[in-house]
C-alpha cells in the first residue's frame, strides 16, 4: 500500500500543480500506479519511469541568457555546471573569455543574468577560443578553463581571477577532475602531443605523464565509481582505461567488434591498432552510475560501453549527423528508467534512451550547428549552446504547460476565494 510520502517525492514542479500533470503524463507512466499498488513495482522504481517520461518531453523556452556587448560578438564553446547546488553555469567564450551565469535567478527583463565575466582580451583571459571549463567538483569556490595556448588555468570564481596555472610543453584539447576524488586532486589534461598529463592542485606541478595515444587526446573522462580510473579518447581513433596508480601501459583499449584474445593477440603481434571508432573521437560520457561508457566519433557513430569489462554493448543508434571535428558535449539524464541521451547533432538534439537506442525526441531550435548541452538534474531543465551565438533553455513540456495555465483551469485545481469588494459584507438573503 502506498504511502503520502510516496506522492511527496514525485518529481512534480508544486503540489497544487499535480492534478494538472498527471492527466497529461505518459499512458504507460499512469499504469504503473496499478503496479505499485499491487507491489510489482517498487517506489523508486514508479519514480524514476515518471522522471524519464518528463524527461523526454523537452521543448525550448523563451528564457535567454544575458548578452553584455563584450560577448555579444563570441559565442559559448564549453559550459559546465556546477555540482553541489546546479545554480551556477560556467560558459568558455570563442573569444577567450569566461561567463557564469545564475540560472535559478532572472532579472526585470526575464533574462538570465550574468554574475561573473572576464571578456576575451582582458588581462586573465585566453589567447584563443576556450576549449574547455569544468567547476570545481567538490564546491563552487574554484573553476578551470583551458585552450589552445597550452595553458591550464585555476579561477577565483568570487573575484573572477586566475589564482595559479599550469603551463604545459603541448597544446591541451581538453582537461577533467575527478567528480569522486578524496585522495587525490588530479586535473588530467589531454596535449595534442597524444600524452596525457596529471597536474596536482595541492602542489601546483605536474606529476606524470600517461603515453599510449598515437595522436592528440582529445576527450578525457574520469570514472564516477572509482578515483583512480581514467578513460581517454583520441584522434589515433582509439579509447583507452588508465589506472593513474600504475606506472605501466593502459589497462584496456576499447573494441568496436568485441574481438577474441586470439584476434587481439594476432593484432599485436602484425602492430595492427584496436580502434573504438572508424573516425576520431569527439565526445566521452560516463552515466552517473559509473557502470556504463558513452563515447561518439566524428564518423558518426554512438556507442556504449561496459566500463567494467570493456565491451561494446552493440547498441544501434539511429544514424547520427556530424559537422565538428572537435570536441562534443552530451548529456545523460539521472535517476531515470531507463536513462536518456542528449546528443547535438548539426543544429539539432537528438534524445535517445540509452538501452534500446529508440530515439524518442528532436530537438529544434538553434540555426547552426550545436557545440553542446548541459543537462540539471534538480529541474530536467537542459541547456544547448552553439555557433549561432544562442545559449537555449529546454524544459520539459509539462512543466512549460503549467506555466501558461489559464486562470480558470486554476481555479480548477485550487480553488480559491473571490475578492470581495469594500461595500461587500458576509450577509445574504434569498429576498435578493
Amino acid at each position: 500500500m502506498m504511502n503520502s510520502e510516496f506522492f511527496q517525492n514525485l518529481p512534480l514542479p508544486e503540489l497544487k500543480w499535480s492534478k494538472f500533470i498527471t492527466k497529461q503524463c505518459r499512458l504507460d507512466a499512469i499504469r504503473g500506479l496499478e503496479k505499485v499498488r499491487q507491489g510489482r513495482l517498487s517506489n523508486s522504481q514508479y519514480i524514476s519511469r515518471v522522471k524519464t517520461s518528463i524527461a523526454e518531453t523537452h521543448m525550448v523556452t523563451d528564457r535567454i541568457f544575458q548578452q553584455k556587448e563584450q560577448i555579444g560578438s563570441s559565442h559559448v564553446t564549453h559550459a559546465d555546471l556546477d555540482s553541489v547546488d546546479n545554480q551556477y553555469l560556467l560558459c568558455g567564450m570563442s573569444d577567450g573569455g569566461v561567463a557564469i551565469y545564475d540560472v535559478n535567478s532572472q532579472t526585470a527583463d526575464g533574462e538570465i543574468p550574468i554574475v561573473g565575466l572576464v571578456p576575451g582580451g582582458r588581462r586573465g583571459s585566453h589567447k584563443n577560443k576556450v576549449d574547455c571549463v569544468q567547476w570545481y567538483p567538490a564546491d563552487a569556490g574554484l573553476f578551470t578553463t583551458s585552450c589552445q595556448d597550452d595553458r591550464l588555468k585555476v579561477w577565483d570564481p568570487n573575484r573572477m581571477k586566475p589564482v595559479d596555472q599550469f603551463k604545459l610543453d603541448c597544446k591541451i584539447c581538453h582537461h577533467h577532475m575527478s567528480p569522486v576524488a578524496s585522495k587525490h586532486s588530479l586535473i588530467a589534461a589531454g596535449g595534442d602531443s597524444g600524452d596525457v598529463i596529471l597536474c596536482d592542485l595541492r602542489t601546483g606541478s605536474c606529476t606524470h605523464r600517461l603515453h599510449g595515444h598515437q595522436d592528440a587526446a582529445s576527450v578525457i573522462q574520469w570514472a564516477p565509481r572509482n578515483q583512480h580510473i581514467l578513460a581517454t579518447g583520441g584522434r589515433d581513433q582509439t579509447i583507452r582505461f588508465w589506472d593513474v596508480r600504475s606506472s605501466r601501459g593502459c589497462l584496456q583499449l576499447l573494441d568496436m567488434d568485441n574481438a577474441s584474445p586470439e584476434v587481439v593477440h594476432m593484432r599485436k603481434r602484425r602492430k595492427i591498432l584496436t580502434v573504438a571508432h572508424r573516425s576520431r573521437v569527439t565526445s566521452l560520457c560516463f552515466t552517473r552510475d559509473g557502470l556504463w561508457l558513452l563515447s561518439f566519433g566524428y564518423d558518426g557513430e554512438l556507442k556504449l560501453w561496459n566500463s567494467s569489462t570493456g565491451e561494446n554493448a552493440m547498441i544501434e543508434f539511429s544514424e547520427i549527423y556530424t559537422e565538428l571535428k572537435n570536441n562534443v558535449k552530451m548529456a545523460v539524464s539521472y535517476q531515470t528508467t531507463p536513462d536518456l541521451v542528449y546528443l547535438p547533432s548539426k543544429s539539432r538534439i537528438l534524445v535517445y534512451e540509452l538501452f534500446s537506442g529508440k530515439l524518442v525526441n528532436v530537438l529544434n531550435g538553434h540555426l547552426m550547428t550545436v557545440n553542446g548541452v548541459v543537462y540539471n538534474p534538480r529541474n530536467y531543465d537542459l541547456y544547448s549552446y552553439g555557433t549561432d551565438r544562442n545559449c537555449l533553455v529546454w524544459k520539459p513540456r509539462l512543466f512549460v504547460e503549467t506555466q501558461n495555465i489559464e486562470e480558470d483551469e486554476i481555479e480548477d485545481i485550487v480553488p480559491t476565494k473571490k475578492a470581495k469588494g469594500p461595500t461587500c459584507d458576509d450577509w445574504s438573503s434569498d429576498e435578493d
